[in-house]
C-alpha cells in the first residue's frame, strides 16, 4: 500500500473538519501530499447576458454574492493549507465551481490520487438524497481509488487502533484485508476479520434446515479465515469472527460490539439504483457505521 497523494473533499465546515482529522495523520504517516478540494456554488462563471433587462440587475447582485463567497472560500482554503504545512504536511488547494462529488472525482483523476477522504454522509436522509446519493456515497461509487469516509466516532490519535475488516473472500475483500494489515503495521494497531453469512433467499432451505446449513458454512468460513491470516501475513493471534444475518447491519453491529475504531470494506462501485434495490454493504456501512469507513478498491 503506497499512498503519495490524498484528495480531501471539504465543505469548509464540520464535515470537512472530520475529513481532515483522518487525512492529516494519514499524510503524516505516509509522507503523502494533500489536495484540499472545495466546490463553489454554480453561477460564478455565467454572465446571464440573455436575461431580460429587468432581471439583469438581480442576476448581477447574485453573481457578486457568489463571487464574495468564492473569495472567502479561497481565503479559508489558504488558511487550511498553512495549518497543514505547519504540521509538516505538503498541501495544495483547489476551489472550483461545480457539484462537490464531481469536483472531488475530477481532481482525484487529474492528480492520480491514491486515496480520497470525505466527511460524514449522515445528513443525507431525505428521499431525493436516498435516490441520488450523498456526496460521500457518490464519490465511493465512482472513485478511481479507495475512499475513507469520516463516519461515526473519531479518535484524536489512531495509534494502536483496532481495525475491523469485512471479509467476503472476493478480490475486493482480500484487498481490504491487505490495507488493514499495512495500516495496522504503520500505527501499531490490530486487525479483526469479520465474515458475515447472509441469510438464505432460497426456498429450498427451510427454517428447520438452516441451523445445520449455517454450522457447515460457519465451519468452512472459519477455516478460510485461518488460511487468510497465514497467506496475507497477518499476526498469528489475529481475531476472526463469523456471524450471520444482513451483511451491512451485522458488520456495523459487530464493529460496535468489538469496540473497533475503523471499518474496512471492499467496494465494487455498483450503481446507486441497483444498490438501493438489492442492498449494498458499503452503502449501508456509510450510513450506519459507528466508526470511519474505508471503502477499498483493488
Amino acid at each position: 500500500m503506497a499512498i503519495k497523494t490524498i484528495v480531501v473533499g471539504t465543505d469548509l465546515g464540520e464535515s470537512g473538519r472530520r475529513a481532515m482529522q483522518l487525512a492529516i495523520p494519514t499524510a503524516q504517516a505516509t509522507g503523502a501530499t494533500l489536495w484540499l478540494v472545495h466546490a463553489s456554488e454554480l453561477g460564478l462563471e455565467h454572465s446571464w447576458s440573455d436575461l431580460p433587462i429587468g432581471a439583469r440587475s438581480a442576476a448581477h447582485a447574485l453573481r457578486e454574492r457568489i463571487k464574495a463567497r468564492f473569495e472567502s472560500s479561497l481565503r479559508e482554503l489558504e488558511n487550511e493549507r498553512r495549518q497543514c504545512e505547519e504540521l509538516g504536511v505538503m498541501c495544495q488547494t483547489s476551489c472550483e465551481e461545480g457539484r462537490p462529488w464531481e469536483t472531488i472525482l475530477r481532481t482525484a483523476v487529474s492528480v492520480n490520487a491514491d486515496l480520497i477522504a470525505v466527511g460524514d454522509p449522515a445528513g443525507a436522509i431525505g428521499l431525493p438524497e436516498r435516490l441520488l446519493g450523498s456526496t460521500a456515497e457518490r464519490v465511493v461509487q465512482q472513485a478511481p481509488c479507495s475512499v475513507v469516509v469520516a463516519c461515526g466516532r473519531l479518535r484524536e490519535d489512531y495509534s494502536g487502533a483496532r481495525i475491523g475488516v469485512g471479509v467476503d473472500f472476493s478480490v475486493h475483500g482480500i484487498e481490504a484485508v491487505r490495507w488493514a494489515r499495512d495500516v495496522a503495521r504503520a500505527i501499531d494497531g490490530e486487525v479483526i476479520l469479520i465474515h458475515v453469512i447472509p441469510h438464505p433467499m432460497r426456498e429450498s432451505i427451510t427454517h428447520n434446515e438452516w441451523p445445520s446449513v449455517l454450522e457447515g458454512l460457519s465451519s468452512k468460513a472459519r477455516s478460510r479465515l485461518a488460511q487468510l491470516i497465514v497467506s496475507e501475513g497477518l499476526e498469528p493471534d489475529t481475531e476472526a469472527h463469523v456471524v450471520d444475518g444482513p451483511v451491512g447491519k451485522e458488520l456495523c453491529n459487530k464493529i460496535a460490539q468489538l469496540h473497533a475504531d475503523l471499518l474496512f470494506v471492499g467496494c465494487r462501485g455498483q450503481g446507486r439504483l441497483r444498490g438501493m434495490m438489492v442492498g449494498s454493504t458499503s452503502q449501508y456501512c456509510l450510513r450506519y457505521s459507528p466508526v470511519p469507513v474505508l471503502a477499498v478498491r483493488p
